[in-house]
């Protein structure tokens, strides 16, 4: 096996290294799940907020632990570390599968989202 980017052709991109070339090379379809990550992201920690607010529990018991030790914020750090692991990850995979990380961490976070809505439904 060689290194001339046959093989890890994330690895070798020509470039600038800046943010915007790196997201300028990706297609379409995973901009806009790395789009999605975000909302969902967002979503997962304002709709755990509220529960939290409103006397639910957090149901992860590492991040229960988080939070009962270090407060909300706790909860942030771990989706923003989940956020570099994925951005690590990505970086290592070949392009034909760059929508497993994004889908990843977008599906499991907005079927939290859904979770917590329901939740409130019932609670409320």
């Amino acid at each position: 096996m060689s290194s001339d980017g046959r093989y890890w052709p994330t690895l070798a991109r020509a470039g600038d290294g800046s943010v915007t070339a790196a997201v300028a090379g990706l297609s379409r379809w995973e901009r806009t799940l790395w789009a999605l990550v975000g909302v969902a992201l967002v979503g997962d920690l304002l709709t755990t907020y509220y529960g939290l607010q409103i006397g639910l529990t957090e149901s992860n018991p590492v991040a229960r632990a988080a939070i009962e030790r270090f407060g909300f914020s706790a909860m942030v750090g771990l989706k923003l570390f989940a956020v570099g692991v994925g951005l690590c990850c990505r970086r290592l995979l070949p392009d034909r599968h760059g929508l497993l990380v994004p889908a990843g961490l977008a599906v499991p976070w907005m079927a939290a989202v859904v979770v917590n809505l329901s939740l409130y439904a019932m609670v409320l």
